[in-house]
């Protein structure tokens, strides 16, 4: 079965990454939410896309040079006064819903790290009971792999998770090839790809599964994209328009 996963809560139907898109979120047909988390400079867990603030609130500045207190000084634009929503506040959302969470670890707008981030949210996914419903993705292979160890050392299993993903730019196709691409998975030891929607063809998912490899879908934001995502049978993809994928979802 091909899964849905609401991007940013719909972002195309709602302000993305907003408690309102999340919350109409659980309410649709759909199998899970994708969202991004990044960690403001006092090490809160907060969900919101970019590095930054300055494109989708009325502040500016990075998420990790903000205190928390300093976050919420500022609302997320096309909102009635919400605020950047905490990990913990998205949680509680889907928890008593049938959306499981499809979780997105960020870095710093120049791509380091944030400093302890995995372990913060292996222990809230862990100490919500929301580990089991939880995807874990990244564009960065060294974060997945902080994450399971991270998951580790809180006593949790990487085999608990609904999946391990690492997310995958065409650039970064174009550039290593698809062997290059396993091999970079081997060398991590993840089994799961997640390819831009119009990247992938039937040809393409041979390849990977004929090496072991799950492959998902991002960016499938048209009714086409989405048929051809259950046309070929992906895990699962993320849309910006949910009630469209569920619209071409078959009967």
């Amino acid at each position: 079965m091909t899964h849905i996963a609401s991007h940013r809560g719909g972002s195309h139907l709602w302000p993305e990454n907003s408690k309102f898109a999340f919350a109409e979120t659980a309410k649709l047909e759909v199998e899970m939410v994708e969202f991004d988390v990044h960690q403001t400079r006092d090490s809160r867990l907060v969900v919101h896309h970019d590095a930054s603030i300055d494109r989708m609130t009325d502040g500016k500045g990075a998420i990790a040079d903000l205190t928390y207190d300093e976050l919420m000084r500022h609302v997320i634009l096309g909102t009635r006064g919400e605020r950047i929503p905490t990990l913990g506040e998205t949680i509680a959302i889907f928890e008593p819903s049938k959306v499981d969470l499809r979780l997105e670890i960020k870095t710093k707008a120049e791509g380091n790290a944030y400093e302890g981030m995995e372990s913060r949210i292996a222990a809230e996914l862990m100490l919500s009971g929301m580990l089991k419903r939880s995807m874990v993705t990244s564009f960065s292979l060294s974060r997945l792999e902080a994450f399971v160890e991270a998951l580790g050392m809180h006593g949790g299993k990487r085999e608990d998770l609904l999946g391990l993903v690492w997310l995958c730019s065409p650039l970064l196709l174009t550039q290593l090839g698809s062997k290059g691409l396993l091999a970079s998975l081997n060398a991590y030891d993840i089994r799961e790809i997640a390819l831009k929607a119009d990247m992938i063809s039937a040809a393409v998912l041979d390849f990977w599964r004929g090496n072991g490899i799950t492959v998902h879908g991002w960016a499938a934001h048209t009714r086409e994209a989405a048929q051809a995502m259950f046309r070929l049978g992906v895990a699962s993809f993320t849309t910006d328009r949910p009630d469209l994928a569920i619209a071409a979802r078959p009967a």
